[in-house]
């Protein structure tokens, strides 16, 4: 829209779109992009009557944009933290878990094979024919 009030306008000496004042037309455009949250604090901003340029409304709409989301931003980047976290002690969990389960898959082997080679000494299947 600033673009266009440069094309259209009188004005010899604005040439940079940042510069061109906002008019009630571009004020309208901005209304109407705005995000739903914004429109009170849009309504707010322009109450008065003065030349304001499109930058000059720029910087107050990206103030209150880091005014609004910031608080927001902060709590998404502690509950980041706090996810990797837990993730990270699920993972070392699950390690601990699979190391425990080979131990003791490791003895279950051994004590069965012990025990088998027991009951084979005991039936005297396990007794070399020599000795008999």
């Amino acid at each position: 829209m600033a673009v266009a009030e440069i094309v259209f306008s009188d004005d010899i000496n604005t040439r940079n779109p940042d510069l061109v004042p906002c008019t009630p037309v571009i004020w309208q455009k901005l209304v109407q992009l705005k995000p739903q949250e914004y429109s009170s604090a849009l309504a707010i901003m322009k109450q008065d009557e003065t030349e304001e340029t499109v930058l000059d409304i720029a910087k107050k709409l990206r103030t209150y944009a880091d005014a609004v989301h910031s608080p927001t931003h902060a709590k998404i980047a502690a509950l980041e933290t706090q996810v990797k976290r837990l993730a990270d002690k699920i993972e070392e969990n699950h390690k601990e878990l699979k190391e425990d389960i080979i131990q003791i898959s490791a003895v279950q082997v051994k004590s069965s094979s012990t025990t088998r080679k027991r009951s084979l000494d005991r039936e005297g299947k396990g007794i070399p024919r020599a000795k008999l």
